[in-house]
């Protein structure tokens, strides 16, 4: 039920409400239904929304070591993606762009290996 204030608060600002507005809105709105005590709940869903929304127009481009970054960079054409470390890809890169997700790390190709190796 939070989730559904949450979406209706992010719609209210898109539309051009000012935020403690659509805020004041909200509260009045639980508190009519007598609902007043899931507005902590709702700011957290709303939160979460918000970070979602804003992956969506990020690029990030994880690489397994620092090193690494250059070579990714020219491979996937992301010449202006935040650049993020994570060492458990063993090699390559994955590109997180704009909600889609293009995976060119060792360890998904290693992971399919291993899934088709152990299927019996």
């Amino acid at each position: 039920m939070e989730k559904a204030y949450a979406q209706a608060l992010w719609e209210l600002i898109q539309k051009g409400e000012k935020p403690k507005e659509a805020v004041t809105k909200i509260q009045t709105a639980l508190a009519q239904r007598g609902r007043a005590a899931l507005m902590p709940a709702v700011g957290r869903a709303f939160e979460r929304l918000a970070q979602r929304e804003a992956q969506k127009n990020r690029s990030v481009l994880v690489v397994a070591r620092k090193g690494d970054e250059a070579n990714a960079r020219k491979e996937s054409a992301a010449h202006d993606a935040e650049i993020k470390v994570d060492e458990s890809l063993i090699g390559g890169w994955q590109l997180f762009d704009r909600g889609q997700m293009r995976d060119e790390s060792w360890k998904s190709a290693l992971l399919s290996i291993y899934n088709a190796s152990t299927r019996t």
